[in-house]
């Protein structure tokens, strides 16, 4: 009995393991790595920081911040965790690269709605216009706090607020 148990943990711990990083492309190696500076993460030298959003409450025990940077015409978007309030250090979690983003798209972050409904955990490939509220979606993606990972969702009902421009 204590070998299946044994095994059978084994397996769903591996299983959790296989989720993450599951978009991070080439850079799955970055899951676990630590920073204190966003814009100074070792191993992203070349890299653009483009933007970092606060996406938990300030007062959350948990701070999880998304961070975006560009090089050409891929994006990284990372996922990070400091699970002590007290501590400089993030801890990337999950990433996501997004390769070929062409001109007239964007990547937008914690200002997407699913429904009319905000959710800060989205994050989507979207077509930029001068209307306040995108709604030409071609990818989506969600982090799934709960779960630690980054899951690809449907576009149908998703679109994000054009920050910037007056929004209704």
């Amino acid at each position: 009995m204590r070998k299946i148990l044994s095994v059978l943990f084994l397996f769903v711990a591996s299983v959790a393991g296989f989720a993450q990083g599951k978009y991070a492309g080439n850079y799955k190696n970055f899951i676990g790595k630590s920073y204190s500076d966003s814009k100074n993460i070792q191993g992203l030298s070349g890299w653009k920081y483009l933007e970092g959003t606060l996406l938990t409450e300030t007062r959350d025990e948990e701070v999880i911040t998304v961070n975006v940077f560009r090089k050409g015409t891929t994006r990284l978007i990372l996922f990070s965790l400091k699970e002590d309030t007290a501590s400089q250090e993030f801890v990337i979690n999950d990433l996501l690269q997004v390769t070929s983003v062409q001109t007239g798209w964007t990547i937008k972050t914690a200002v997407c709605r699913d429904n009319k409904i905000n959710n800060v955990w989205l994050v989507a490939l979207a077509k930029e216009t001068s209307s306040p509220v995108l709604k030409t979606i071609k990818k989506v993606w969600r982090f799934n706090p709960d779960k630690r990972r980054i899951e690809a969702i449907g576009i149908q009902q998703i679109d994000c607020l054009n920050e910037g421009e007056e929004q209704y």
